[in-house]
């Protein structure tokens, strides 16, 4: 499959509404909702006095068979059900669900020494129409939080180019000034910074939304700080204090730029005398910790920038990794920091 393929076919799942049930942490929330499911029937059946724990065993045997085996089925035909309209895909599922009960619920009268030899059709159409109404209504809730999840994301891009919208006039003249002032005095570097310059363009066209390695994202970085270095001078020192490896991860695209644009145009600019720029990289238990450090003016508040782009960084992190990610920044009053919080583990998909 190439990468393109690849790209469309994650396109494809990840506007659909039936979530990725192939993950240990969906297979844990099925079991413990099914329990209560099973706690809650047998309680309405028998009552609390007359608790039967044989009764209750017997059904969450029932019912566990009936969901893990529809969870796998669903698991395995997720692709497929993604590329077919939601009510094609939502009336395939509940029947696949259906057969799954049903099949359980013959095996279970045939199989089990507690039923009867002659089939107990009531009590097999019982489980058809309580497994009808309650994967309807789990359908419905996936179709729901899918719905709230793609209305937050398009929310984010538009938050997001409405900011880049804001960032770019300002950098892309500036730059294009300080190149003016070099062609003359030294081409060599002002030839530097308009092909640095076209690095950090290219990936703001592309948008926030690709996926990059740390590596390239870190020399994203570096580009971008040449360019303001160049601009600045001595007014700005930069550190950066990196691994003579960098690891294997992949971020969001755009995760570092715009934290370190924040701390020259919030932190260092204003200053008279300028100020140190120290990005570092560190591995901590089961994370990397991007950390970067920009000297303030002591008691300015506003050296932490445009609070939309970190949260926008925050929600794509999130997106991305899901738990164990983040963004924490603190203003130490001579100081700002931002710390980015990257998981060694795989990504979600």
């Amino acid at each position: 499959m190439t990468d393109s393929q690849t790209r469309s076919r994650e396109q494809l799942l990840e506007g659909f509404f039936l979530p990725d049930l192939c993950n240990t942490r969906a297979v844990l929330i099925l079991l413990i909702v099914s329990e209560a499911l099973v706690l809650a029937l047998t309680l309405i059946e028998t009552g609390i006095g007359d608790f039967s724990w044989m009764r209750f065993g017997i059904v969450s045997l029932f019912v566990q068979w009936v969901a893990l085996v529809s969870v796998a089925v669903l698991c395995q035909l997720r692709s497929l059900l993604a590329r077919v309209p939601v009510w094609a895909a939502t009336l395939i599922a509940m029947l696949l669900i259906q057969l799954v009960t049903l099949g359980v619920s013959l095996l279970g009268e045939t199989a089990l020494p507690r039923f009867q030899a002659q089939l107990d059709w009531l009590w097999v159409a019982r489980n058809q129409l309580v497994s009808a109404i309650f994967s309807a209504m789990a359908l419905r809730y996936f179709y729901v939080q899918s719905q709230w999840r793609l209305q937050t994301q398009a929310e984010l891009r538009s938050r997001l180019a409405a900011l880049q919208a804001n960032i770019r006039p300002h950098f892309f003249f500036n730059t294009l000034n300080t190149v003016a002032s070099l062609i003359i005095i030294d081409p060599d570097k002002a030839e530097q910074m308009l092909l640095e310059l076209a690095q950090l363009f290219r990936a703001v066209l592309k948008g926030a939304e690709e996926i990059t390695t740390l590596e390239e994202e870190i020399k994203l970085g570096q580009g971008y700080l040449d360019i303001e270095q160049t601009r600045l001078g001595e007014r700005m020192t930069v550190v950066w204090d990196l691994p003579h490896s960098l690891p294997a991860l992949r971020v969001p695209q755009l995760i570092l730029q715009p934290l370190l644009e924040n701390a020259v145009y919030h932190g260092i600019q204003p200053s008279i005398q300028g100020g140190e720029i120290h990005i570092s990289l560190t591995s901590e238990k089961a994370a990397w910790q991007l950390l970067i450090r920009n000297s303030k003016e002591p008691g300015d508040s506003d050296a932490g920038g445009n609070r939309i782009a970190l949260q926008n960084i925050r929600s794509r992190l999130d997106a991305h990794f899901g738990e164990g990610a983040g963004l924490e920044v603190a203003d130490l009053d001579t100081y700002f920091e931002a710390r980015i919080i990257l998981p060694v583990r795989e990504e979600r998909r």
